[in-house]
């Protein structure tokens, strides 16, 4: 055993037997590896998609714990929706092109929810109810992830 700790102390990896079952850190591990100094370096879409993505997970889960009835319009649809915008969202997360691109396209997703829920007043396209939440949120999705794109194409340019 004193033969190992000195092995450790001299950082000799091939002769401490406590280090023998230690899997090597190689660069090119690809998972992706979350640390405070990747956090930082996160770009804007990045941290909306993680942002909206969580919000938008725990809505959905909640609004289908709670037993959402499918019918047509139903919270059943809506929770859908969000759990598929969700899983997109967060999925894009390892990367900033692919946040950017996940963004865009919930902004214009939430744009169109939210010209086409308040023109009709009450549901979207017959499948998704809009009540007076909706009319708060589906706007403010829409601007800050308009904002966020803008952030960055100007963040690109500088």
């Amino acid at each position: 055993m004193v033969g190992a700790l000195a092995a450790a102390r001299t950082g000799d990896r091939n002769a401490c037997p406590l280090r023998r079952w230690q899997r090597p850190v190689t660069t090119t591990d690809p998972r992706p590896r979350v640390s405070l100094t990747t956090l930082r370096t996160w770009s804007a879409p990045q941290w909306y998609s993680l942002l909206v993505g969580v919000f938008l997970l725990t809505r959905a889960v909640g609004t289908l714990a709670g037993g959402a009835d499918f019918a047509r319009p139903g919270d059943g649809w809506r929770a859908v929706l969000q759990l598929l915008v969700a899983v997109v969202l967060l999925g894009c997360l390892g990367r900033r092109a692919s946040a950017r691109a996940a963004v865009v396209a919930v902004a214009v997703l939430y744009t169109a929810e939210t010209i086409i829920g308040n023109t009709n007043g009450h549901d979207i396209l017959g499948v998704i109810p809009v009540d007076s939440r909706d009319k708060i949120v589906h706007p403010t999705l829409a601007i800050t992830a308009i904002a966020v794109i803008l952030l960055s194409l100007r963040r690109r340019k500088v």
